[in-house]
């Protein structure tokens, strides 16, 4: 009975662990897709309505997450701290309200406030924000698994492709990180 309880925790442990690097991994997707969206080319500047940083935050959300001064909203080590936050505060709201927390609904309440998903009050814009994070989320999500085939296709064009030549040179091939091109390498 014991051991059978034991290999019961065991099991369930592993599977909590790979539960939460699935979450992770989905926040980690969704959190890019976000700065990809509001703020592409990593502006500095303050925008019109006071937001600033890569994931374009309002003072007020900010300061909900840290004690930081807001101008350090711009460093993107602390920006990524407060994302990382915001997103887990907006997941809990939902799963608290029985509301899905996938990336469309995510990304919907960091455009409009999750009272606004809530009470479905949230503008037509703020719709079309979620969706191309949520596209984004997708095409990242396929990417990692294309990146993953190209380098272990990498490996495999290694492995036949390193014969001499007759001149001794070496023909190799290899992917240089998420480029989806090979470079030829002699000698």
């Amino acid at each position: 009975m014991k051991k059978q309880l034991t290999s019961l925790l065991l099991i369930i442990t592993a599977l909590c662990a790979f539960t939460n690097k699935a979450g992770a991994s989905d926040r980690w997707e969704t959190l890019r897709a976000i700065n990809w969206v509001e703020n592409p080319t990593n502006q500095t500047k303050v925008g019109r309505f006071g937001e600033l940083g890569p994931y374009q935050f309002r003072p007020a959300t900010w300061r909900m997450h840290t004690n930081k001064p807001f101008r350090q909203a711009i460093l993107r080590e602390e920006a990524d701290e407060v994302a990382v936050k915001h997103y887990e505060w907006i997941k809990r709201s939902f799963e608290q309200a029985g509301v899905e927390a996938n990336a469309f609904n995510i990304a919907l309440a960091w455009n409009s406030g999750v009272e606004a998903v809530l009470s479905g009050r949230s503008p037509s814009v703020s719709y079309e924000y979620a969706s191309r994070v949520s596209n984004l989320v997708e095409s990242f999500k396929e990417n990692r698994g294309t990146v993953a085939e190209q380098k272990t296709l990498s490996v495999e064009i290694k492995a036949e492709q390193n014969s001499p030549f007759g001149n001794g040179e070496e023909l190799r091939f290899r992917v240089l990180q998420d480029a989806p091109h090979f470079v030829i390498a002699a000698g």
